[in-house]
């Protein structure tokens, strides 16, 4: 008789992230060391490690160190392989969406939620948890599109609220989900799937982040610093997602919608 699957905050918190779900479906193919999930993961083999303490804290995986040999081992434990049994896997996940739709109600509640709100990682667990829901690249490629106009929005708003010190954190996490953005395009390119549509989403909205990157640096010049390599990033996935265009569609609309890295911004106003 299968171990009752317990669902417990805790279980919720730690499922809701991706790159761990990533790692308990690798393992239920076989054990594997974190040099061999950084691989398959296209993750920092830090990252990953940070990501098994969770896991092994939760008792869904567990080390295996053999005798003679360097190498340390992960595999699923009896709780850990009914959670990535397909039947379980659904089960936890409408325990979630239970969960954080209850409490996410609140978020309705206060309006947005910003970093340094008590609510804000319930939203960002939401955002994993519709990650973790998408049935394909392009679908998350448009789901980290969306969330990165989300983490300028909040960028605006942590300076607004006089938080100047948030806004490197902020903006390293619109970073990363503009590169994941195009990472999951890039993927679903070498499957042979459909990705003007995800193209044409990413390069409008790397145009409008854009201009909000430049007027933010104008109005607060204290975090210029912070937000130039933002721009960069906007700038090089917006010509990427134009030229990808130009190069499967042949169509020359696309070609009044390059732009070039510009200087550094000047927010020095006479």
């Amino acid at each position: 008789m299968e171990e009752e699957l317990q669902v417990s905050k805790k279980l919720l918190k730690t499922l809701t992230v991706e790159t761990r779900t990533d790692i308990l479906k690798s393992l239920e193919i076989r054990p594997m060391t974190a040099s061999e999930l950084s691989r398959k993961l296209d993750k920092h083999v830090t990252t990953v490690s940070e990501h098994l303490d969770v896991l092994k804290e939760s008792n869904l995986i567990e080390r295996v160190e053999r005798p003679g040999r360097k190498w340390i081992y992960y595999k699923l434990t009896k709780p850990g392989e009914n959670i990535v049994r397909p039947h379980s896997f659904k089960l936890v996940f409408v325990f979630i969406t239970i969960f954080l739709t209850f409490v996410g109600g609140l978020c309705i509640i206060t309006a947005n939620t910003y970093p340094g709100h008590w609510l804000y990682p319930i939203e960002r667990a939401r955002e994993n948890l519709q990650l973790l829901l998408a049935t394909n690249n392009l679908q998350k490629a448009t789901l980290h599109t969306q969330y990165a106009e989300e983490r300028l929005e909040e960028t605006k708003k942590v300076v607004e609220n006089g938080q100047p010190g948030m806004v490197g954190e902020v903006i390293k996490d619109y970073e990363n989900e503009v590169n994941q953005a195009t990472k999951e395009i890039q993927i679903a390119k070498q499957k042979n799937q459909n990705i003007v549509p995800a193209l044409e989403t990413l390069s409008e909205s790397a145009a409008k982040q854009k201009s909000i990157l430049k007027n933010l640096a104008i109005k607060s010049p204290e975090v210029e610093k912070e937000i130039q390599p933002a721009l960069n990033i906007s700038e090089e996935s917006h010509d990427m997602a134009v030229a990808e265009l130009i190069n499967i569609t042949g169509s020359s609309e696309y070609n009044t919608s390059i732009t070039h890295n510009s200087a550094p911004i000047s927010c020095n106003i006479p």
